[in-house]
């Protein structure tokens, strides 16, 4: 007789598994045990099948053991696809309960030793200079928005570009203090924003914020940076289709 599709529950997992009629019940139990956890000793088997509403109990009949009757001797009723559950007879407080995540016990580490280790996110941030930790890219460590302003020659009229996270090319059209934008990481009176004008489309807004108007733009042609990402410089509007660098025409 062939191997039979059968399938395997217990309160625990549920899956397909493939038996030999002629295992005993004895070596049966054995298979099931690592699948669901339940001793061979302590399970009680059940077969339900599509036919019948009441499940057969998988024991073998008075004078039999475990160890000399065949799962193949349960007859007609083993067919395939039918199910088997595997139902843990042992008192409750004995079960190994494997999906009570309280009762395991989890690494726990403070905010205090976390920020010691060198292995973790937030030293990788430091060390990159990343989130929070980025600091103002300037000659001079600490300058201050307005004199990174002068440093990099930013002024109202100049062309620019900003390569982050793409490069995008406009005119500057402001700078100075925009209070409806955050300031953080730096004095209140020192928060310097550098108003772009994108040639295309590019950009988060018409050049207001908040109902206040800072510079003239079209729609989505404007936007606000930090002056550490504004570069000026003979930055051309770009042409798609006629590029200077082509050599055919």
């Amino acid at each position: 007789m062939a191997d039979i599709l059968l399938l395997v529950t217990s309160a625990n997992t549920s899956s397909e598994r493939r038996i030999s009629p002629h295992w005993t019940l004895a070596h049966l139990k054995s298979r099931l045990e690592p699948i669901t956890g339940i001793p061979t000793s302590s399970q009680r088997l059940s077969l339900f099948i599509a036919h019948s509403e009441t499940p057969i109990l998988l024991t073998p009949p008075d004078g039999r053991t475990d160890d000399d009757y065949s799962v193949g001797e349960f007859g007609d009723a083993l067919v395939p696809f039918a199910r088997v559950q595997v139902d843990d007879s042992r008192p409750f407080s004995a079960q190994e309960n494997y999906t009570d995540f309280t009762r395991v016990a989890k690494f726990e580490l403070s905010q205090e030793e976390y920020a010691k280790r060198d292995d973790t996110v937030l030293a990788w941030k430091k060390r990159n200079q990343l989130g929070r930790f980025a600091e103002i890219a300037s000659d001079h460590d600490n300058v201050s928005n307005k004199a990174l302003v002068e440093a990099r020659r930013i002024h109202v009229g100049e062309r620019c570009r900003v390569v982050e996270p793409s490069e995008r090319r406009g005119i500057v059209k402001f700078v100075g203090c925009v209070p409806e934008l955050p300031s953080a990481g730096t004095e209140e009176d020192d928060a310097v924003w550098v108003g772009v004008d994108f040639d295309e489309p590019v950009g988060k807004n018409d050049g207001t914020v908040q109902g206040v108007k800072y510079f003239e733009a079209r729609k989505n042609h404007g936007s606000f940076f930090r002056p550490e990402k504004v570069e000026v410089g003979d930055f051309p509007e770009i042409d798609d289709l006629f590029d200077e660098d082509d050599e055919e025409v």
